[in-house]
């Protein structure tokens, strides 16, 4: 996702910012784990994610660099990453808790680290409540909705 099209000024975070995000599952091997759309990157329980860039043939950079689009994406609305959780049969959203550097868009920010506050399974998935069991061993508020509605959607920065 872009996080806009107004300059991204990159800055440190005095305190940290909800945003929405979209996850994929991973549910084999009896483990269920969050994974980043994109990159597939492993979002393991208990610690944060932190940024890298992966970006091949750039050169090395902190994460999120505002010349760049690397960084822990986040959406200040879930509808600008409604597409996401219709592409596939493995997606669940939540709230994201970002905190370090970011860089604020017009749509949402990228950050140096996240961690899940909050997930929601969508009830369509098949085994959603297996899927939510498998997902508290993140440690946070884990329920089964039903798709996403408009007053969901915005969170405050």
């Amino acid at each position: 996702m872009r996080i806009g099209t107004r300059t991204p000024i990159a800055t440190s975070l005095a305190e940290p910012i909800v945003g929405w995000k979209i996850w994929r599952i991973e549910d084999e091997d009896e483990r269920t784990r969050l994974r980043s759309v994109l990159y597939g990157s492993l979002w393991p329980p208990g610690r944060p994610v932190r940024a890298e860039c992966k970006k091949v043939m750039r050169t090395r950079h902190d994460a999120p660099d505002a010349f760049c689009e690397c960084g822990i994406h986040a959406a200040k609305s879930l509808a600008a990453w409604r597409h996401y959780l219709s592409v596939g049969a493995d997606r669940i959203f939540g709230r994201v808790l970002l905190w370090g550097g970011a860089v604020e868009g017009e749509l949402g920010w990228r950050a140096a680290a996240a961690y899940p506050l909050e997930l929601c399974v969508l009830a369509q998935l098949e085994r959603a409540e297996e899927i939510a069991a498998g997902l508290e061993v993140y440690g946070v508020p884990v329920e089964v909705v039903g798709a996403p509605t408009k007053e969901r959607e915005v969170v405050s920065a």
